[in-house]
């Protein structure tokens, strides 16, 4: 694959070069560019108004029009938050004419536009609250991204992403400012094209703990931008949905008067194993690192834009296969995106975005399992003891994704009534996912409890509606004064329907029907339904350029709350928002382009769980007298909501319009947090839990953001940006209960940040009074004498109390363009579960020599006991024993780290092909060759191969845990983009 890739990009330059003839009369080329910066202007509408054709300039502000008549032409320049241009120029008969555009800002748009909250648009100088923004269609001119999480990582002060495996489509975790809420799963809500997504990971029947994430369904390269609210100062408006902060994508467009463009991108590549497995530590590590593979990556993108008269449009159709790092892992993703915008007139305004995916993911046993080619190879010496290595490549698991998403948004802005708009808002996610896994006849000797053979089948459909519907009202109080009203509504359903059926005993390997199976284990089905609605009022105002001041309140419904109690139906989540522009007061010096204080209020929450609220829940049971009714679950017709507060301060500070920097203070409270007792014998319901309001936790932290441009020049451009986060978060009350997760490692306890890992500590070893090795050294941490469950302590955290990351990007010659980000965290443990079992059975070299040292039977030299190097050796076997209570703390490790994420070299060929094809008039508009590399470098004490990954993935209190996951790859691809 390595020699392929630069054979490939010769063989396709080799084609697009001969010259196809083209009939035109002149042509017409040039640059835009910012007249203060030189900065290049990507996206700009070029124009030839007589003839009513046109281009965009590329992202080097460069643009071409060809088949422009002969004489005299006038051309038009325009581009969002610049004042429009003309220029009349004479075009050659068939020859070239260069106009270059100067274009300056317009004191209406000075800033990039931002969303802040539902129904309202912004500026980041008028912002009141911190939004992080992605622009990913720039990061893809440098770099390949193959998921969306990719797009986040170390881009975005605030927020950590990542995948818990390095499985094509697994998991996707988002942390959004530590999350303090007990009873969400932590995850934002995410739109996409004003669609509200479903992003639930999908396990079915487990591979490990790892599932797949609706979130792989999507394609980085349609994405325009990304908008990040990250609290419910933010994103109140949103409800209880929104307690975990709300991600708003959108995808690209076409342009009104845009002529039609086509786009071909091809990228190939392959991906490896980042890192290897340590021989110094495993016995079997050349046995596990033979597992992994070189996974070649192909992808075909075609896409069509422009715009007709009233109509702009957007169309692509990719096709991307990828082969994981291990055998029976790969992905094949199908994405078609089609987006429309039509106006009709100045009053109406209609907007069509539709995307259909179509998956298919293939998927490795790994994960806490001795079946897969992990846990065979790194458990113990010996190689496949477990389970044959033809048996685990003969496992079938495949994933079949159908999934159409698409949203339809209307506004009218009525001439008779200046500042009045109504917007109506539309859309649908609808998917349908199919599981197929196969355990042949003959194959299956390893596997217990499977007899002759075994096949899974388990189906998942969702539907997701979401509609919304804004009427807004902008006027005038004072002269100074102006103001803007909003009402509006906003209503969710979902319906998730789920099967699963199991069949053994098949009496052929080439006959796998699962009817045919004679022994039928397991049939289940589940439907859940929800719906949910919102009102809200909000009303901002602004006096002067100085001083905005925004208000809003919503309150919620939901059919989740199935109580009696008229007011457990609702809630009510307030917020006040306002900043102050301290650099329109005339006293800051005229290199101040920006000096703004804001601060912000917002209240949202979490829903009881749908049956928390019932007193009880009767299910049906069959028996040996027939049927009846028993106690399914327990619960509190006065459970109340749990509530969020947030309070935010920061400050912008803008540098001569080349340097900014953005620093946000906040604080978060959560009351009322639904935490489970165990009920009074009395009650006759002591095998059930009752759900009370007795949780608390806070959280705080800083978000910085700083942003440079280092040199500016004609040709040359060095720009610098990076964040940096702090973060702190601590259970305040759960009543006296304790709430573990699986292993009972991660806990959620009084005085310790949520899932912190807990267990008892240990310090060395214990000696006889010969100096003889006696077992490890507990610590008695609360000095009663005793080693029991009261000793145990914090071990350490998964969640990092420092993180961010740095981009570098470099422009040279004005046709090269260099990129690299980096990401950093600090401050969190990972759990390797691993280690601990290699060395529970024999597979850790270190610990073999320990063992050998003190109690003789090995390769190495017997000690004498008594002696320091016997003492040193017993210290560090204590440390290296793998009994359950012990396990927490002698194989917890350090995990900080600092990820080179991506590297990219792209440069544009289109002035070469210009010259090949002056006088033939090849179309190509743009030709381009992009070299990407991602998760290059690793630097971090963690002895496994990634310290991201998760083995029970992305939805559980378990986390920071790494056992036999299969670690995130690195990757190497070369694309070729070419515009015509």
């Amino acid at each position: 694959m390595k020699r392929l890739i630069p054979s490939v990009v010769f063989g396709l330059a080799l084609l697009l070069l001969p010259g196809l003839a083209w009939a035109q009369q002149g042509t017409v080329t040039g640059t835009v560019t910012e007249a203060e910066t030189g900065e290049p202007l990507p996206g700009a509408t070029v124009q030839i108004i007589e003839e009513g054709t046109g281009a965009a300039s590329d992202s080097d502000g460069q643009y071409r029009i060809a088949g422009v008549p002969a004489g005299e032409q006038t051309i038009r320049v325009s581009f969002v938050g610049y004042q429009q241009q003309e220029r009349t120029v004479n075009v050659p008969d068939g020859g070239t004419v260069r106009v270059n555009f100067q274009l300056q800002t317009s004191e209406a748009e000075l800033e990039e536009v931002v969303v802040t909250g539902l129904a309202r648009e912004t500026t980041k100088g008028e912002a009141s609250v911190s939004v992080s923004s992605i622009d990913a269609a720039e990061l893809s001119e440098t770099a390949d991204f193959q998921s969306v999480e990719q797009l986040f990582q170390g881009s975005t002060p605030g927020v950590r992403v990542s995948k818990t495996s390095g499985n094509i489509g697994s998991g996707i975790r988002f942390d959004v400012r530590g999350g303090v809420s007990l009873n969400s799963d932590g995850q934002p809500l995410i739109f996409v094209d004003g669609t509200r997504i479903n992003q639930d990971e999908i396990e079915g029947f487990g591979v490990g703990g790892q599932g797949t994430s609706p979130l792989a369904d999507l394609n980085p390269d349609n994405i325009e931008s990304i908008n990040v609210l990250k609290g419910p100062s933010a994103s109140a408006l949103y409800g209880t949905d929104g307690a975990d902060g709300v991600v708003l994508i959108e995808t690209k467009s076409g342009r009104q008067g845009q002529p039609l463009q086509v786009n071909y991108s091809g990228t190939i590549g392959y991906q490896d194993a980042a890192r290897k497995y340590d021989t110094g530590t495993y016995v079997s590590a050349d046995a596990a690192n033979a597992t992994f593979r070189e996974g070649d990556i192909l992808e075909n993108q075609i896409s069509l834009t422009g715009g007709i008269d009233d109509v702009s449009y957007f169309a692509s159709y990719s096709n991307r296969q990828s082969d994981g790092i291990q055998p029976r892992n790969s992905g094949v993703r199908n994405n078609v995106q089609a987006n429309f915008e039509v106006n009709p007139n100045e009053e109406f305004q209609i907007t069509a975005n539709t995307g259909f995916t179509i998956n298919e993911y293939e998927r490795p046993t790994n994960d806490n399992s001795t079946q897969g080619y992990l846990g065979n190879t790194l458990l113990v010496p010996t190689s496949y003891t477990f389970t044959d290595s033809s048996e685990i490549a003969s496992v079938e698991d495949q994933f079949r994704v159908q999934r159409f998403t698409g949203s339809v948004t209307t506004s009218y802005t009525p001439e008779y009534l200046d500042g009045f708009r109504l917007r109506a808002q539309a859309g649908a996610d609808v998917s349908s996912r199919r599981q197929d896994q196969t355990y042949r006849v003959g194959r299956t000797s390893s596997f217990n409890f499977i007899t002759d053979g075994e096949r899974n089948i388990f189906t998942v459909e969702n539907r997701q509606y979401n509609g919304d519907l804004t009427a807004r009202y902008n006027y005038d109080v004072t002269a100074d004064l102006s103001a803007t009203s909003t009402i509006g509504t906003q209503v969710f359903t979902e319906s998730t329907r789920s099967s699963s059926l199991t069949a053994q005993q098949f009496g052929s390997p080439k006959i796998t029907d699962i009817g045919t199976g004679a022994d039928l284990r397991t049939v289940g089905e589940s439907l859940f339904n929800q719906r949910s609605a919102g009102i809200f009022a909000r009303q901002t105002f602004q006096y002067g350029v100085a001083y905005n001041l925004d208000l809003s309140l919503r309150r919620d419904y939901s059919t989740q709350l199935l109580s009696t109690s008229e007011d457990a139906f609702t809630a009510w989540y307030p917020s006040v928002r306002g900043n102050v522009r301290l650099g329109q007061f005339g006293f800051a010096p005229d290199y101040l382009s920006q000096l703004k204080l804001r601060a912000a209020f917002g209240q949202s929450g979490s829903l009881p769980g749908l049956t928390d609220t019932q007193t009880l829940r009767i299910g049906g049971e069959r028996g040996g007298y027939g049927a009846g009714g028993v106690v399914n679950s327990a619960g509190d017709p006065n459970l109340d909501l749990e509530r969020i507060s947030e309070y935010e301060a920061g400050v912008d500070v803008g540098l001569n319009e080349r340097y900014t920097l953005s620093a946000t203070y906040y604080y978060q409270s959560t009351s009322n947090s639904i935490v489970d007792f165990s009920p009074a014998p009395s009650t006759g319901l002591g095998n059930f839990t009752v759900p009370r309001n007795v949780g608390e936790i806070t959280g705080q932290g800083i978000e910085t953001s700083l942003d440079l441009t280092l040199l500016d020049l004609d040709n040359y451009r060095v720009s610098f940006s990076g964040n940096y986060t702090y973060q702190t978060t601590e259970v305040q009350e759960l009543g006296g209960q304790l709430i573990q997760g699986g292993f009972e490692r991660n806990v959620i306890k009084e005085g310790l940040p949520p899932a912190a890992f807990f267990g008892f500590k240990v310090d060395g070893a214990q000696f006889t009074d010969s100096g003889a090795y006696a077992g490890p050294n507990v610590v008695d941490a609360n000095g009663d004498g005793q080693i029991n469950q009261d000793d145990r302590v914090q071990l350490g955290n998964p969640a990092p109390d420092h993180y961010g990351g740095v981009s570098l990007n470099v422009q040279l010659f004005q046709n090269l363009r260099i990129s690299g980000r980096a990401e950093y965290q600090v401050g969190q443990q990972v759990y390797n579960g691993t280690k601990r079992f290699a060395t529970r059975f024999g597979n850790n070299k270190t610990f073999n020599r320990l063992s050998s040292q003190l109690f003789g039977g090995g390769d190495a030299e017997q000690l004498e006991p008594g002696t320091s190097e016997y003492r040193q050796a017993a210290n560090q076997y204590a440390e290296l024993q793998t009994p359950d209570r012990l396990s927490a703390s002698n194989f917890l490790e350090d995990a900080d780290f600092l990820k080179i994420r991506e590297i990219g070299v792209a440069y544009d060929f289109t002035g070469l092909v210009d010259r090949f094809t002056a006088q033939s008039d090849l179309p190509v508009r743009e030709f381009r060759v992009r070299l990407s590399g991602r998760n290059l470098f690793t630097f971090t004490d963690y002895s496994g191969p990634d310290p991201q990954v998760n083995q029970t993935g992305a939805r559980t209190i378990t986390q920071g845990t790494d056992f036999l996951t299969l670690q995130t790859p690195r990757t190497f691809s070369v694309s070729v983009n070419v515009g015509f």
